[in-house]
């Protein structure tokens, strides 16, 4: 198909930018929950805790881990991973990091609650995998990185490698701990068995005498009562040293299945407590590490353990977020209140159930489906099912929510909300499609995009056909026209196909985009001769149901476009760039385009967008940080967040 640009002068955006978008702002909503990587007490006032996530961004909360706040502009960098925070007697809050798509990273400090950071010199580039203060002189900082281990006697000021810089086996080091009392005893902990020195680095022994060769050593505990017995939880096991890690003991009772121990905490009021933060849920022991006991649900994957005392016990885990227990760990409940780090792959407005569902991508255990009665929630996660799935795309019959997952179609029963999933079989084949995007039209029309070509069902999911045309290849987008619902177009690599008869038979109406993939495609609700259609390569338009497109300029880059939004009025329209970040509106169906203000994002890179129909003013937009978040007036912001 031919490809122009389409006609329209960007410089007339800029004054209305400063009109329009300027007085909006973006307040999270939710859903909550999400990765924890690290979470940390102020000393000072153990009230107050720090959590980590693993693209940057840094939460507090003011009263034990009950509810949580975003800090902002908190940690400066995004695409790092926030694994290791540690706050002094002082207050001062220490984070290091490592960039989660390279190989540097390095320290950052703040002196005013982790409102604002510092990033150290001397340990700029090193991807941080460890962090401690030495609890005898709050001055003396050591940080295990993939490089080395590098110390700091003035706070973090500077700097220096205390480790061979070309040493066979002191690298890529993964936990570091001080003697209690002697700053200049450290254990440190590698990929492969551990190291020990007496003398602040000068020289290194090795520490693995009972230890499983090979062993990647993931954290090491010094007893607060009794110094010289060590924690060392490996891939083989727990393992306990009586004597200062000369010789390792291994722990008993804990399955092999669990032995990936990320975390491991001794209890501030019982030194015989202990709890081992698995791969399979937490773990305690009451008699030193004796016995052993699972204490949660063992599909918890448990990233770190704080123990406080009165018998506060926080977990920061993958996918559900915190979870905390106020007594020791006898019984627990979801903490997260203000915290939302879950990928939205959809939003779903349903007028018939007066809800909106949101699919969370990226998220097997602990995502699916999340349902709330508006934009600002409060969110839970709609029935059970969707285990072990992600969703890529929603849609909605009648009273029923469709769920397209990488492995089908799932349906959720209108009374339970349990989800169940759709045979899909096509020429006696169930083909286990990943399912882009979906179409649910009346009565019992279904059509999908999916990786294994088109997909469509006119009996509501009983049966399946794929029809031809050229439509075997993988789709990646679907729409229908907003005034005949049996013309409906879908979008792949090699073209355009419209169909006039409710998906039953397709004509390919333009070859495709060139190089670039198109990602979702929607009609205009004011002329449904008019299509738009993100792209890797921009957002393209076409005036004739599909035949032609042309590249849409005016102020929208040429970049890639995934999210998009339609007021039913025709004229207003939002885009965004999840590549390089941005939101774009126009007011001019689409003629010319501002970039918003993105104040109380945490990140600009937005997957994909919302509209309330019943409320076009209400945006929503999701990102792979942060959640979903609302746009609304200004003035307005502090009322919204409260109302959450």
């Amino acid at each position: 198909m031919g490809v122009a640009a389409a006609d329209g002068d960007g410089a007339r955006s800029g004054a209305r930018a400063l009109a329009t978008g300027a007085a909006q702002t973006w307040v999270p909503v939710g859903p909550p929950g999400g990765d924890v990587r690290a979470l940390a007490a102020d000393p000072h006032d153990p009230r107050r805790i720090y959590l980590g996530t693993s693209d940057g961004v840094l939460y507090r909360s003011e009263d034990s881990g009950a509810h949580w706040r975003r800090l902002s502009p908190g940690f400066p960098l995004r695409g790092q991973s926030l694994d290791e925070i540690s706050v002094d007697a002082r207050g001062v809050v220490l984070v290091g990091y490592w960039e989660v798509g390279g190989s540097g990273g390095g320290v950052a400090r703040s002196t005013d609650g982790g409102n604002t950071f510092t990033l150290l010199k001397g340990i700029e580039g090193q991807s941080v995998r460890a962090l401690a203060i030495a609890p005898a002189n709050p001055q003396i900082l050591a940080a295990g990185t993939l490089t080395g281990v590098f110390r700091s006697i003035d706070g973090g000021q500077s700097w220096a490698r205390i480790t061979p810089p070309d040493h066979p086996d002191l690298r890529n080091f993964e936990s570091v701990a001080f003697d209690p009392q002697d700053p200049s005893t450290m254990y440190v902990g590698t990929w492969h068995l551990g190291w020990k020195t007496v003398d602040g680095g000068q020289n290194w022994l090795p520490m693995h005498t009972g230890m499983i060769d090979d062993s990647d050593v993931m954290t090491l505990t010094v007893d607060r009562w009794k110094p010289q017995v060590v924690y060392a939880t490996a891939c083989t096991g727990i393992y306990r040293s009586e004597d200062a890690a000369a010789r390792w003991t291994k722990v008993k009772g804990i399955p092999s299945s669990s032995r990936r121990t990320r975390s491991f905490a001794q209890s501030p009021d019982d030194q015989n407590r202990l709890f081992a933060g698995t791969t399979e849920g937490l773990w305690s022991s009451e008699d030193n590490s004796a016995t052993w006991r699972l204490i949660t649900q063992k599909n918890l994957i448990i990233n770190d353990v704080l123990a406080l005392p009165g018998g506060l016990v926080l977990l920061g885990t993958e996918g559900a977020g915190v979870v905390r227990s106020t007594d020791g760990g006898q019984t627990w409940f979801a903490s997260n209140d203000g915290f939302s780090e879950r990928f939205v792959s959809k939003v779903v407005f349903d007028r018939v159930g007066r809800r909106v569902l949101a699919g969370i991508w990226g998220d097997r255990r602990h995502g699916g489906v999340f349902a709330a009665p508006g934009p600002r929630g409060p969110w839970s996660r709609l029935g059970t099912g969707l285990e072990g799935r992600e969703v890529l795309s929603l849609a909605l019959l009648g009273r029923q929510a469709l769920a397209g997952t990488d492995d089908g179609v799932f349906v959720a029963d209108a009374e339970t909300g349990a989800w169940a999933r759709m045979s899909t079989v096509v020429d006696g084949v169930d083909v286990h499609p990943r399912v882009k995007d979906l179409l649910a039209l009346p009565p019992r029309n279904l059509i999908a995009a999916t990786s294994k070509g088109l997909l469509r069902s006119g009996d509501g999911g009983r049966s399946w056909v794929r029809p031809g045309l050229g439509l075997a290849d993988e789709v990646s987008a679907l729409a229908v026209s907003p005034n005949d619902i049996d013309v409906v177009v879908a979008m792949n690599a090699l073209g355009v196909f419209r169909s006039a008869d409710g998906g039953q038979s397709w004509t390919q109406v333009s070859y495709g985009f060139g190089d670039v993939q198109p990602h979702a495609v929607a009609f205009m609700p004011s002329d449904d001769k008019v299509l738009l259609a993100t792209t890797s390569g921009g957002l393209y338009r076409s005036e004739d149901q599909g035949t032609t497109w042309s590249r849409v300029t005016g102020g929208i880059p040429y970049s890639d476009i995934t999210g998009l939004a339609i007021h039913p009025d025709g004229r207003t329209i939002y885009a965004s760039d999840f590549t390089f970040g941005g939101i774009f509106r126009s007011v001019d169906s689409g003629k010319t385009w501002e970039r918003l203000p993105t104040d109380g994002l945490a990140s600009d890179r937005v997957w994909t967008l919302g509209l309330d129909p019943a409320a076009p003013e209400r945006l929503l937009v999701a990102s792979p940080t942060g959640g979903l978040h609302l746009m609304v007036p200004a003035g307005a912001a502090a009322g919204a967040a409260g109302s959450r």
